[in-house]
């Protein structure tokens, strides 16, 4: 599997970066839009999760219309929406927009859930080194089946996703079996960080580059992240199994920094 790619943004379409039988539950695009441009939409049997990165415009859900907005991801906290299996959507950009757009299937009926900034609290997670800003979008109180989506912003030369930590076996309370995917963007836009995916057997065990852009899929393993000094490193995450519930299990040969 090739589990890092590179996303380049286009004027106006649709950018696949997990596709069909990639991931056992995640598909995942970028959706660009030009000012005027729409992308409308029905999943029939896929939950919907929707994260405007970029631009302004609205967002029809079943009947419902809004306004949405954002600067980009560094200066202003996000926007989502979830939409169940089954209702349509769409997307009408007034100025040019950059949305992240992830379905996995699902048999849930519930409502959709349009998620506006004022309604995400920020957070502050780990210690000097590993600091990490946490915006919870989609989270475990969004009455949805299988999505999970958030945001993470590194501090500048520290690590996040740390310590290392995994969910890829179901042995609750201990841990729940998720998949994940992240998409990275880079202030400046000329840095760069490093993402390490490993297993306990070492079946897997890669070092890579993350640059702007970057898209990391994430079946199972350990995945901690880090940027370099002078630089933030954003990351949409994306999860999704069938036990819902974010429940992580740390390697214990680094869970002792946390003491």
């Amino acid at each position: 599997m090739q589990y890092m790619k590179q996303y380049k943004p286009q004027e106006s379409g649709v950018t696949e970066l997990a596709g069909t039988g990639e991931l056992s539950h995640i598909e995942f695009s970028i959706i660009n839009l030009k000012p005027g441009a729409s992308h409308r939409a029905t999943e029939e049997q896929k939950e919907t999760g929707i994260i405007l990165l970029q631009g302004r415009g609205s967002i029809d859900i079943g009947s419902e219309k809004s306004s949405i907005s954002r600067k980009n991801v560094f200066e202003e906290k996000p926007t989502g929406a979830y939409v169940p299996p089954g209702i349509g959507w769409s997307i009408e950009a007034e100025t040019a927009m950059e949305l992240a757009w992830a379905r996995t299937r699902s048999e849930k009926k519930s409502a959709p859930a349009l998620i506006q900034p004022d309604k995400i609290e920020k957070l502050i997670r780990g210690k000097k080194t590993y600091r990490r800003e946490i915006y919870n979008i989609i989270d475990e109180g969004t009455d949805a089946g299988k999505l999970l989506i958030g945001e993470t912003i590194n501090f500048p030369g520290e690590w996040s996703s740390f310590p290392p930590h995994k969910h890829d076996e179901e042995n609750l309370p201990h841990e729940a079996k998720l998949e994940e995917v992240y998409l990275f963007k880079i202030q400046p836009e000329n840095g760069f960080g490093l993402a390490r995916l490993y297993t306990n057997n070492q079946e897997i065990d890669e070092a890579l580059l993350i640059k702007n852009n970057s898209f990391l899929l994430i079946p199972r393993g350990y995945h901690p992240i880090s940027a370099i000094p002078g630089h933030k490193l954003y990351y949409l995450w994306v999860l999704a199994g069938e036990q819902r519930e974010l429940v992580p299990n740390e390697d214990p040969s680094y869970a002792w920094v946390n003491e």
